[in-house]
Order: C-alpha cells, then sequence, then structure tokens
C-alpha cells in the first residue's frame, strides 16, 4: 500500500512538474503571445472598402440568381457567368488576404451550380505558391 502511494505521488508530481505550474515561462513567447491577442484590426482604405461594399452586393446577386437553378449546369443561370466576373474585378482592389479569401469563399458557396462560374473563382483562390502576391498587408 505504501508503494502505490509513492508511486502515485511520484507520478502527480512529475505531472505538475510536467506541465509547468511555475511561473517561468519563455518570455519570447510570453510577450508574442501578448502581441497577438491586442492586435487592432485591420483598417482598409476608400477604395477598398468600395471593392468590399461592391462584391458583396455581387454575392448577394449570386445567391438570388443560384436560388432560381434547380440542378447543376456548365452555364448557370442566364447572367450569372456576367455577374461573377464582375465580382472577381471587384474583388481586384488589392483587400488583405485574409479578406480576399473570406469574399471568395462566399462567392464560391454563391455558385456551387454553376460549373463554368466556380472554376472562374477555384483560379483565384489563393495557394502556397502566389499566396502574397498582389495581396495588400495588413496593419
Amino acid at each position: 500500500m505504501a508503494r502505490a502511494t509513492a508511486f502515485a505521488l511520484a507520478v502527480a508530481s512529475l505531472g505538475l512538474v510536467a506541465a509547468g505550474c511555475g511561473s517561468g515561462g519563455h518570455p519570447a513567447s510570453t510577450a508574442a503571445a501578448a502581441r497577438a491577442g491586442s492586435s487592432s484590426p485591420c483598417t482598409l482604405s476608400a477604395a477598398q472598402r468600395r471593392g468590399k461594399v461592391r462584391a458583396l452586393a455581387d454575392i448577394r446577386r449570386l445567391r438570388r440568381l443560384e436560388a432560381s437553378l434547380q440542378r447543376s449546369s456548365e452555364r448557370g443561370a442566364p447572367h450569372q457567368e456576367q455577374l461573377t466576373g464582375k465580382f472577381l474585378l471587384d474583388l481586384l482592389r488589392n483587400l488583405p488576404l485574409y479578406q480576399f479569401s473570406r469574399l471568395l469563399h462566399q462567392a464560391k458557396a454563391a455558385v456551387r451550380l454553376c460549373g463554368d462560374c466556380s472554376t472562374g473563382l477555384e483560379t483565384e483562390e489563393p495557394v502556397l505558391g502566389n499566396r502574397g502576391l498582389r495581396r495588400a498587408r495588413c496593419g
């Protein structure tokens, strides 16, 4: 019984040491964590805000067009391809990457039944090779 208690006590103390219950932490990691939590939101220029508002309006129109479709087709609803092209032009306002990706994702969800529209939006998807190209940095 004494061996089991000693073993349990040793495991518990080892667990506390491994968990790092003390105040000793790496100063660089705590400073980086404090900066990451207190970062200010990205402020957009007037042209970027106009482009974002236009892109959101285009997404709303694409959703209305998509609602009339019953099944998937290559060309989509009438004028859906033109509206997708207009969305891409409105999106090229040099937005920060996270906002660009978010708007692009919303548009892809809005044109899921239009084959050509989805393909056109997929070509603009930021991947590892072109992730920072043509995108504004935030901050």
